[in-house]
């Protein structure tokens, strides 16, 4: 029996329905500063059957270098053969990569190519693409969008005929907007403004600045530029985000403006990409499927007023889920689509519903 290790890019190919499919996944960031600190593989049979798991390092190409990510890579598959019985010399039929750092067409195909090279007695075909496509596949195997809110924070859609479109991604320094940073960051700079006399502040800010004062455990401001400019972490600022949000619910209104004002942003992220969103998807049962990723979607109470505020009428009927699995199930699905292999999933499984909006 061959096996075959699958991902969500869509190539067309023909393999046998008896070859198991498995998934590797970039997973959400526990680097200190960059996240993609673990990923994780998941072996399927074609008839959707979950042979196992495996849990391996970062594998995104720009932090640990390509030949390390694709080191890493063989031994995640190896392992997953040894746990699930597989016969470690038949080579997998396909093998299927979402990755963090896999945004540009070129340089996936171009990863392919050296993969198949240099590991031919492992797979027979690979394909690789972003890490977003997998989290969108997993709940909706005919397309939709993802919306990611994490310490970072980006969108894509996936249309019915394989066209994408994105919007944002850009890292802090030039998007992230309504990111777990960017939430602490904008809470930090209403601080500094206030009291510098520079903008007056929308609300009392004593209980943002106790909260911002205590997570980074320094005394004042000047204090402050040694985290912002010396020892400069994102994932700590990010951190901030959570402790804003416990004093947002217990009703303080400065932690909860900028919990409205990132609802805001989030609803723009997707407004941006309508226009590029095929009509099924926007007329789909339940309206344009929104899978949405990232713990800062945690806090939805807290971003739903804001979120309806940036809403227009473009957009009749959507509907946001929140993944009950790893988005490698998706990515799974994909890729065995790829090698002409159709998954029988039920995708209804993969998630729950988050927020039903229609106009």
């Amino acid at each position: 029996m061959a096996v075959k290790l699958v991902y969500e890019f869509e190539k067309t190919k023909t393999s046998s329905e008896n070859w198991p499919t498995a998934t590797s996944r970039e997973l959400d960031s526990k680097n200190k500063s960059n996240g993609a600190s673990f990923s994780k593989l998941v072996l399927v049979k074609g008839n959707g059957e979950i042979l196992c798991w495996v849990d391996g390092p970062c594998t995104n190409h720009l932090l640990v270098g390509k030949d390390e990510c694709q080191n890493r890579i063989s031994t995640m598959i190896e392992k997953a053969k040894k746990e699930a019985g597989v016969d470690p010399k038949i080579p997998l039929g396909g093998l299927g990569l979402s990755m963090s750092g896999c945004e540009q067409e070129e340089g996936n195909r171009q990863f392919e190519e050296e993969f198949l090279i240099k590991f031919s007695n492992l797979t027979r075909s690979v394909s690789v693409a972003s890490d977003t496509v997998g989290s969108v596949l997993t709940a909706s195997p005919k397309g939709g969008m993802v919306l990611i809110a994490g310490t970072g924070s980006n969108a894509l859609v996936i249309n019915p005929d394989g066209t994408t479109a994105r919007c944002g991604g850009w890292g802090h320094l030039l998007g992230d907007e309504a990111s777990a940073f960017w939430i602490s960051r904008k809470a930090i700079k209403i601080i500094f403004d206030a009291e510098d006399n520079f903008h007056e502040p929308p609300h009392d800010i004593t209980r943002a600045k106790e909260t911002i004062l205590k997570h980074f455990k320094v005394q004042d401001k000047f204090e402050m530029l040694n985290h912002c400019y010396v020892d400069f972490s994102k994932s700590f600022f990010a951190g901030l985000c959570v402790k804003l949000a416990h004093v947002a619910e217990e009703g303080d209104p400065l932690c909860r403006f900028l919990f409205y004002e990132a609802g805001r942003e989030l609803a723009k992220h997707i407004m941006a990409l309508v226009p590029k969103i095929h009509h099924n998807l926007l007329e789909s049962e339940g309206g344009l499927p929104v899978v949405c990723v990232g713990s800062v979607f945690k806090s939805w109470e807290l971003l739903k007023d804001g979120f309806h505020g940036a809403l227009d009428s473009k957009l009749h009927e959507f509907s946001l889920l929140r993944l009950k699995t790893s988005s490698a199930i998706g990515a799974a699905f994909m890729g065995a689509k790829a090698v002409g292999v159709e998954l029988p999933l039920n995708f209804s499984e993969h998630f729950y519903l988050l927020y039903h909006f229609k106009c």
